[in-house]
């Protein structure tokens, strides 16, 4: 008898809180939500129905996005090979299908991803292909050339540098170019790896490794970053078993420095930092953090996967750019993309350290298998080999000359770009950025510059990337925006217009959900969020 009242009480307390949620996501009740969510999360079932509520969601919001602008192939059944294999025709056919759907980068509309020089094969509207080439001030024939490295080594497999010594020298070559570019001295090292990610990845693996060896009383291992930090670095440490303490940045969007020195303590084992962070394009105080982790005898990883091969050009322009590489004493590693600002194919990263005491750690090395002795320097096990061709070959073509003719295009069409989102009524550049990228924020409460971004995409075919704390969008300019810098203010102006004279955008469309994300207390509702998102997509 008890058992059943027990059991009932809980399924009516979970249906209010179903109601509760419902409640909150469809109707805006965010106080009351505020006040409940957090506490009564630890009832039974209530776990189980939010997961209900938030699967929900996330299908009725990915079926109002473009992924489902073709309901019909939902119902599709699971994809099996074809009984006899497509002729050449059928292939191309099908990709060029697939492709006419994507966004293509080379027309301007998006602002991150992609980072090339530009293609002979683009379709800008604005501008006729010659006009484009003469304003991008460089040779669509470099994609060509990296191209035609990339499938010379198709098939090569770099697992084993004695079996193909041509991409040995190659990695080998990008390392160090890479080093001198970021004033390494000689004995700075690295590896090539698959981008960023595990760059950063290998850069967490290292330290951790190296910190189990030479002090093994260290149990639980921390990091510690500012929040402005790529997450590529809280991936590693989840991945690998460490903790990031983030610490707060100050209203210039740099990391707080003397937070960063408290956060400090006796299971520190890596400081981190940005140059420049990918948010607002801002360069950490590297100089003083550097400092700092001398004085603790802490090593240093500078992620510079967005701008190592921007930076340095910038800076030789004659730009104002803080000290961010190993001219730093205390920095011991720095990453940086070869296919971002290198203007490589994906995906080809570096990752360098101040010796090869530090990179050793970065090896795993195995010696009892009996398929014979197996080591290797980075995540994957077999390595494209097109992948560092491609990279030798993008900065062998463009050379100190070539990126710094690039460089002055862009910086040119940034300051241009960022003087006029400065004019706009209502609209902000955030901090004061180093390099090729900016973030729009609002200076008027009656703009949501969330709103302001779904006007952009639904009526200008804009892409734009979204931020939060504070909210603002990215634009990261490359060569395929110089021709379409002005048309990107004028639709800016205007989108920025219609939301100030139209409160309702900011409840609609994903600047609903944006909004409804900044109110939610437990943040670990959106990462569940974000699960399911993953999950339905890649149905």
């Amino acid at each position: 008898m008890f058992d059943w009242i027990y059991t009932l009480e809980h399924i009516f307390f979970s249906l209010v809180v179903a109601s509760l949620v419902f409640l909150y996501i469809n109707k805006g009740q965010e106080e009351l939500f505020r006040v409940l969510v957090v506490g009564l999360k630890q009832f039974p079932g209530v776990e189980l129905i939010i997961g209900l509520v938030l699967h929900n969601e996330v299908t009725g919001f990915v079926q109002n996005t473009s992924l489902a602008k073709d309901k019909s192939k939902r119902s599709v059944p699971r994809v099996t090979l074809p009984q006899k294999g497509l002729s050449k025709e059928e292939l191309q056919k099908e990709i060029a299908d697939m492709k006419g759907k994507d966004f293509n980068p080379e027309e301007g509309n998006i602002f991150a991803y992609v980072y090339t020089v530009g293609s002979e094969h683009s379709n800008l509207q604005e501008v006729a292909f010659e006009e484009f080439q003469e304003k991008s001030g460089h040779s669509f024939e470099h994609d060509a050339l990296v191209q035609e490295a990339f499938s010379a080594f198709l098939h090569e497999n770099a697992l084993n540098p004695m079996i193909f010594p041509s991409l040995r020298k190659m990695e080998t070559e990008v390392v160090s170019m890479t080093a001198a570019m970021l004033n390494g001295t000689d004995d700075v090292v690295g590896f090539l790896t698959s981008g960023g990610t595990e760059s950063n990845l290998m850069a967490v693996k290292a330290y951790k490794t190296r910190i189990s060896k030479l002090f093994p009383h260290i149990k639980n291992p921390e990091i510690v970053a500012p929040v402005t930090i790529h997450p590529t670095i809280d991936k590693a440490a989840d991945y690998f078993g460490l903790k990031v303490i983030h610490t707060p940045v100050g209203p210039d969007f740099r990391a707080d420095v003397k937070a960063m020195e408290k956060a400090i303590t006796p299971n520190t084992v890596l400081l981190c930092a940005s140059a420049p962070q990918f948010c607002h394009g801002i360069v950490d105080p590297i100089p003083e953090i550097s400092h700092l982790a001398l004085t603790k005898g802490l090593p240093f990883h500078v992620d510079a996967c967005f701008g190592g091969f921007m930076l340095p050009w910038v800076e030789k322009l004659g730009y104002a750019v803080p000290k961010f590489d190993f001219r730093n004493p205390g920095v011991t590693s720095m990453s940086a993309d070869v296919h971002k600002y290198g203007y490589c194919v994906k995906g080809a990263s570096v990752v360098l350290y101040k010796n090869n005491d530090y990179r050793k750690h970065q090896i795993y090395a195995y010696a009892e298998w009996p398929g014979g002795l197996y080591g290797s320097p980075s995540m994957a096990g077999t390595r494209p080999g097109g992948n560092i061709a491609a990279a030798w070959a993008s900065l062998k073509i463009l050379g100190e000359e070539g990126f710094k003719e690039i460089t002055q295009k862009l910086m040119e069409t940034t300051n241009t770009m960022k003087e006029g989102v400065r004019k706009i009524d209502g609209l902000k550049i955030l901090g004061n950025p180093h390099m090729t990228c900016f973030a729009i924020g609002s200076t008027n409460p009656d703009i949501d510059i969330q709103a302001v971004a779904d006007v952009m995409e639904t009526k200008g075919g804009w892409k734009m990337e979204r931020q939060q704390k504070p909210s603002s969008l990215h634009c990261s300019i490359l060569p395929h925006h110089m021709p379409k810098a002005d048309k990107f203010l004028d639709d800016l102006a205007e989108s920025t217009k219609e939301v100030k004279n139209n409160k309702q955008l900011a409840k609609k469309g994903t600047a609903a959900m944006y909004g409804m994300i900044a109110t939610i207390p437990d943040k670990a509702i959106i990462s569940d969020f974000l699960v399911e998102f993953f999950s339905e997509v890649y149905k």
